[in-house]
């Protein structure tokens, strides 16, 4: 059940940046820029290696009859979903800072930030 409450909030989170995308007003300066870049991962990418664990982690038992280890499922759920917030989460602030994507070198201004999500 932590793989699915971890895919449900990754897939809100994400889908509360959606909402911001959605005005017209902010899709105009925040397009190409980090934060799309945050939203997008949050709703398709991580959510989706989270529902493939979430099915992993209950399916795999039930088909082979080997548990799996309940201490390092627990402990592989809380690093994955702390690295995924600390790698991702920073990329809105970037974004919302006016952070271009896909251009090869970035002003000092993003420094922080951009050593954060590395």
């Amino acid at each position: 059940m932590y793989w699915a409450f971890g895919f449900i909030f990754f897939f809100t989170l994400g889908g509360l940046t959606g909402i911001v995308l959605a005005r017209a007003s902010l899709d105009v300066l925040l397009h190409d820029t980090y934060y799309v870049v945050a939203h997008f991962h949050y709703v398709l990418r991580i959510g989706a290696i989270f529902g493939i664990f979430a099915g992993f982690h209950f399916w795999f038992p039930m088909a082979t009859g080997i548990g799996l280890h309940p201490v390092w499922r627990k402990g592989q759920f809380f690093a994955m979903f702390v690295g995924v917030n600390i790698t991702f989460f920073p990329m809105h602030f970037l974004g919302m800072a006016g952070m271009p994507r896909r251009v090869g070198q970035y002003s000092e201004v993003f420094h922080l930030f951009n050593f954060v999500a590395r």
